[in-house]
């Protein structure tokens, strides 16, 4: 491996993936690099066809790499990981764990606020987002999931309405709105508009 390549690798490991906030390098995305005179040639997998980050890497490995000595274009080729990749990547973002609860570990320091009411529109979803925006300027790290199946205001609370997270296989990728990370049922729907029929337990499971 030339000296180059090692500088280009490295300025590699400080650009994080946006939506999984790991190196690139240390996500094994980074498939192939080339160094012809000042010519890079990059080839980076995406997790998932169809990446919405895909632009935002293109432009954050692109700035990286100028910052090499002596590299003065690159050329960014993508690809797709493979299903053994892609759970590489997950067993990764789990830290190494298997799939579990992490929060429920003895030595967890994550704790579980649950918001309900048996009636609609007593402002569950505002109370929800204005603690969770509140904690989050206190310096904690908030994430929200959002389980109501039917009336889920969340996202739009939240400034995330109509965002669609990243799934990889069973992996969601929460987004984020206001610092906060978001998952609602209202991100798995083709249209914020359309009913949900779930009922008994079909709703239970959910």
């Amino acid at each position: 491996m030339s000296s180059r390549e090692d500088l280009v690798r490295s300025a590699l490991s400080r650009v994080n993936d946006p939506e999984l906030r790991k190196p690139i390098t240390e996500l094994g995305m980074v498939d192939s690099l080339q160094i012809e005179g000042a010519r890079l040639s990059i080839r980076i997998l995406l997790t998932i066809a169809g990446c919405p980050m895909r632009e935002r890497l293109q432009q954050d490995v692109t700035a990286a790499a100028l910052t090499v000595e002596g590299i003065e274009r690159v050329d960014l080729d993508f690809g797709v990981m493979t299903e053994e990749q892609r759970n590489e990547v997950k067993r990764i973002v789990r830290g190494g764990r298997e799939k579990e609860i992490p929060f429920a570990r003895p030595d967890s320091l994550t704790r579980v606020i649950g918001i309900a009411s048996g009636k609609g529109g007593v402002g569950k979803s505002s109370v929800t987002v204005n603690l969770a925006i509140a904690l989050r300027n206190l310096g904690f790290s908030v994430g929200i999931l959002d389980a109501d199946v039917y009336g889920h205001s969340i996202p739009r609370l939240a400034g995330v309405a109509g965002v669609r997270p990243t799934v990889i296989d069973q992996l969601f990728i929460p987004v984020e709105g206001y610092g906060v990370k978001v998952v609602s049922m209202e991100m798995f729907k083709p249209d914020r508009a359309d009913p949900i029929a779930y009922r008994g337990p079909l709703l239970h499971r959910v």
